[in-house]
């Protein structure tokens, strides 16, 4: 009986403890996911101007105008952007001009027909002036001034474009004045706008006539009661041209021109009657020297009479111009740019120029007396990467002893911000820096990390040497040494688990378990190179070719030519791109994971002799595990980097099956070539096909073809019936969008041609359609993006193709071969906003089911799975839909806010969404850029391949071990029970 009572409570005992660990576990909360998958960067672009906030006694603000059209405010302590403002997208100069004086913020936009007044504390818009003049070159503008009781304020805002000149109240921002400058019909280049300091404005322009060439001023004179009358004149100047002429007002009246043709500097009075120009050769100042592209002069502040003139793009000279006479003030060698300050009364220059090492030396002289003070001076350490100095802008503050200091900010050649401040004696410090290249993106894609050491230890040991070339002893000394490799791993992550250290900066990077970490491989318009962290987005490397530049539309051609999966071969990667001074193409190879040159005597690059057409990475690799990279020159020659013996042996035993196609858009052609390989080595192009589109009403504005390495996993369609509908799995097709007017009506027309033989295998048209036109072609359907003008709404068109009869009897399709048509199923929908971008999910082996990445213009980025758009949608659905899982046809698509996957973000400007795949198949990887970058996971069909992170483990343990409890407890209680039973 002792024995039954206690085999009795031990069950409830169990169940208490058990109960007991869930109340426990009940009270935990799931973790926000919100930022632990994703990140957000936000940009501004290069920046145009920029000025320290002047609204407070201690400024905290850095106001800029950049190239991207936006105005935004930095904290200049910690270079986070305080606000921000992007204004319309597509300005081609972005903001003309940034406007500051106390509590006053005014940029220009648009040639001058975007006036906007901000307020500097919060970013508020506090009035808006819009025209519509449709300027073709950026506007000059300028506060101006008046004074009241002795004391000067900003009264109104002065806009000079090429047509007019318009003054805006400072306050409201109603139109005050607005005229013409110039006569009607004559060809005048704006050339500056100044403001002396009795309040006239001096406008002066520059004549276009090829035939008669002057410089045209006005003076604008204010007269109470009777606004502002003007006075014109002119003096002839041959040598005037409205391209390479500047000029600026030194003093308030003596009007200084530099001209880059004839290498000489111009002077003049503008008060004077019968003004003529005084010239002044760079010889005759005693320059020897110069680069005559860079022949410039700028004003170092508005009323003194020195000027500053660029000779090269490191050497400035400061110069003092009267009506006859230019005299050189001091010369300034290795210097790269400048700025004036003032501080306590005194008018500072600040320069900065190259140091006696890897240096970079900001340095202050007062222009009362041209000396230097040793005070002013500070010494950074310089990064190749960067580049050159471009603009620096500098706030002067006086300290607590009374001595001058200073904060300034440096604009590189590669656009980024640095912010540089004082430290003790001449040592500076960078305080912050934004890499605003970011914002410019010409060509990314996402590279496989790197294995860890213990994991290469594996692919050392079972490398590329074959077992029989190895003794067993061989063999067994590398089994030994590789796992004394793996135990000391295992004791470092176990004493690192105990005791967590700091993260070691500078450690390379490695693959985690489900290959969901990537570098992120950028390459920018300007040439600036990134790798970034996909998990993070910091940046890991960079490097800098400032003698590249892009191709027509802002693209590069980056080819990832080796992964990281050939050990011990490292990884490689192949930029080509267009030289900047020649225009030929460039070929720069690197290894993507730690951004390091492959050719070390090329680190710049290696230039070519020709221009480049396109450029297609072979799907063949040589003895390297390298995939060449094929590159068609302007005259359809073709280049192979690297060249390989076994590469051409592979080209030739596919001689003829290999083939390309080439879009000019301009005459809306469309040609395919084939790859012809000689025995002698030489690879040549011929002509397979060519397809003439009738212009104007059909011009090419789209060409896309299926992603190269795209994996298809279901090779049909299972319906009701058990029959199957097998795709039309045509690897060689091409999407082709035109776009037109025929007989003055909008005409939008979808060609499907397969790129070996030209046959056009679908077409279709959409009257009243245009643009913009976003394009996604997947497995067998494509999908369209349009504006549908007759509805005055978006739509989004889906085509899915079938076999017309059966499946084929091969595993491989070939366009050669005698093909049926495909069946084409359509259907249409409608979009309730525009487009920003668009692009489809891909994963490892394509099982899991493809979904649309959308970029919507407010900044969202959403999903849209692709069974939502299926082309079988019937309006009245059947029993057989409902068990193939079609939903029934709505037109209108909704836009769900569980399907954003920036969540409450605004991704400004998107203009591309890149995919990658990950180790999982239920996961992929996808990168919004544009202004912003934005990263994150998608899991199309749900994370079906792994446990949540959230999974409870100590749960489902407890219940296991309470069920093995159990199971022993009741088999001795019924071993018990059984024995009883027996002495019974």
């Amino acid at each position: 009986m002792p024995i039954k009572g206690q085999g009795s409570l031990l069950p409830w005992l169990l169940l208490s403890a058990v109960l007991a660990g869930c109340v426990l576990l009940t009270g935990a909360m799931y973790e926000d996911q919100i930022g632990k998958f994703d990140w957000h960067q936000q940009y501004i672009g290069a920046v145009r101007q920029a000025a320290f906030d002047q609204s407070a006694a201690v400024s905290k603000r850095i106001f800029a105008g950049t190239e991207s059209n936006v105005v935004a405010a930095i904290n200049s302590r910690t270079g986070q952007l305080t606000w921000r403002h992007v204004q319309e997208r597509g300005s081609p100069w972005g903001v003309d001009v940034v406007l500051h004086k106390g509590s006053i913020l005014v940029t220009v936009c648009n040639g001058g027909d975007t006036v906007r007044s901000w307020d500097p504390t919060s970013g508020t818009l506090l009035w808006e002036y819009l025209a519509t003049e449709e300027n073709n070159s950026p506007a000059k503008a300028l506060l101006v001034e008046g004074k009241q009781d002795g004391r000067s304020f900003v009264e109104s805002v002065a806009v000079l474009t090429k047509k007019s000149l318009r003054i805006l109240s400072a306050t409201d921002g109603h139109e005050l004045v607005s005229t013409e400058v110039w006569p009607s019909g004559e060809s005048i280049e704006p050339a500056l706008l100044h403001q002396t300091n009795n309040g006239q404005l001096y406008i002066v322009g520059i004549s276009g006539h090829s035939s008669v060439h002057n410089v045209q001023f006005a003076v604008y004179t204010r007269v109470p009661g009777r606004g502002y009358e003007s006075v014109r004149g002119g003096a002839t100047a041959g040598w005037a041209s409205p391209q390479s002429t500047q000029c600026v007002i030194a003093g308030d009246d003596i009007l200084v021109c530099s001209e880059a043709s004839t290498n000489s500097l111009y002077t003049t009075s503008l008060r004077e009657e019968g003004t003529s120009f005084h010239s002044v050769t760079l010889l005759s100042l005693g320059f020897n020297s110069w680069q005559p592209d860079s022949l410039s002069i700028k004003l170092i502040k508005a009323g003194r009479k020195e000027v500053l003139l660029r000779l090269a793009k490191d050497h400035l000279v400061l110069l003092e111009a009267t009506a006859n006479s230019i005299s050189v003030l001091k010369d300034l060698p290795d210097v790269y740019a400048t700025t004036t300050a003032r501080s306590q009364d005194f008018d500072i220059m600040f320069a900065v120029k190259k140091g006696s090492r890897d240096e970079l030396v900001v340095t202050g002289f007062y222009l009362e007396n041209l000396k230097e003070d040793q005070a002013l001076t500070q010494v950074i350490a310089y990064q190749p990467h960067y580049g050159s100095p471009q603009q620096i802008t500098v706030y002067a503050f006086v300290k607590r002893d009374g001595v001058t200091g200073y904060r300034a900010l440096l604009q590189m050649e590669d656009q980024s911000l640095l912010m540089l401040q004082q430290l003790q004696g001449n040592q500076g410090h960078v305080m912050w820096q934004r890499n605003e290249a970011l914002a410019s993106v010409a060509a990314v894609d996402q590279v496989d990390l790197p294995v860890s050491e213990t994991e290469s230890k594996f692919e050392e040991e079972f490398g590329e040497e074959s077992e029989e070339d190895l003794s067993v002893w061989q063999m067994f000394t590398r089994r030994i040494t590789t796992q004394v490799e793996q135990l000391k791993d295992l004791m470092q992550k176990i004493e690192q688990y105990r005791k967590p250290v700091v993260k070691q900066v500078g450690r390379q990077l490695e693959r985690d378990p489900f290959n969901l970490r990537k570098m992120i491989v950028v390459v920018t318009s300007v040439g600036k190179l990134y790798g970034l962290d996909s998990a993070s987005g910091e940046i890991v490397w960079q490097y800098f070719l400032p003698n590249i530049q892009s191709f027509g539309q802002g693209r590069m051609y980056l080819f990832v030519q080796r992964t990281t999966a050939h050990f011990p071969h490292p990884p490689q990667a192949m930029l080509v791109a267009q030289e900047r001074t020649t225009g030929n193409g460039l070929v720069y190879t690197f290894n993507p994971t730690t951004g390091q040159p492959v050719n070390t005597s090329a680190v710049s690059g290696i230039p070519q002799p020709f221009k480049v057409l396109q450029a297609n990475l072979l799907p063949v690799m040589n003895h390297h595990h390298l995939h060449p990279v094929l590159i068609v020159d302007a005259t359809h020659g073709v280049h192979i980097f690297p060249p390989s013996p076994s590469v051409l042996s592979v080209l030739k035993k596919n001689n003829g099956k290999m083939f390309l196609h080439a879009a000019d858009k301009a005459a809306s052609t469309l040609t395919g070539f084939s790859v012809t390989t000689f025995q002698d080595g030489r690879v040549e192009l011929s002509e397979a096909w060519h397809l003439s589109f009738p212009l104007p009403s059909q011009r090419i504005v789209s060409v896309v073809s299926r992603r190269a390495n795209e994996h298809v996993h279901s090779q049909g369609r299972v319906l009701s019936d058990r029959s199957v509908m097998y795709k039309y799995l045509n690897p060689n097709l091409l999407a082709v969008v035109t776009e037109g007017v025929e007989r003055d009506v909008p005409l939008l027309t979808l060609y499907l041609v397969d790129s070996v033989t030209g046959q056009v295998v679908y077409s279709m048209q959409h009257k009243r359609a245009t643009g913009p036109v976003h394009l996604v072609h997947s497995e067998n359907w494509v999908i369209y993006h349009y504006w549908n003008g007759k509805f005055r709404r978006h739509e989004v068109t889906v085509l899915e193709l079938f076999e017309s009869q059966g499946d084929r009897n091969s595993t491989t399709f070939s366009s050669l071969s005698t093909q049926n048509l495909p069946l084409v199923l359509q259907q249409a929908y409608i979009f309730p906003t525009g487009l920003a971008a668009m692009a489809v999910s891909n994963t490892e082996r394509g099982i899991t089911a493809r979904s649309l990445l959308l970029a919507l213009p407010n900044g969202g980025l959403m999903t849209l799975p692709k069974n939502i758009l299926d082309p079988r949608r019937p309006i009245i659905p059947t029993k057989q839909h409902q068990e193939e899982g079609v939903y029934p046809y709505i037109p209108e698509l909704h836009i769900n806010p569980l399907m954003m996957v920036t969540y409450n973000l605004s991704v400004e400007g998107i203009e591309g969404i890149h995919i990658g795949a990950a180790g999982l198949e239920s996961t992929s990887v996808v990168l919004a850029y544009g202004l912003d970058l934005f990263y994150t996971r998608i899991m199309p069909s749900q994370m079906f391949d792994v446990l949540k992170e959230d999974f409870d483990y100590f749960f489902i343990s407890s219940i296991l071990l309470g069920l093995v409890l159990a199971t022993l407890i009741t088999h001795r209680l019924a071993a018990m029970k059984t024995l009883n039973r027996s002495w019974r």
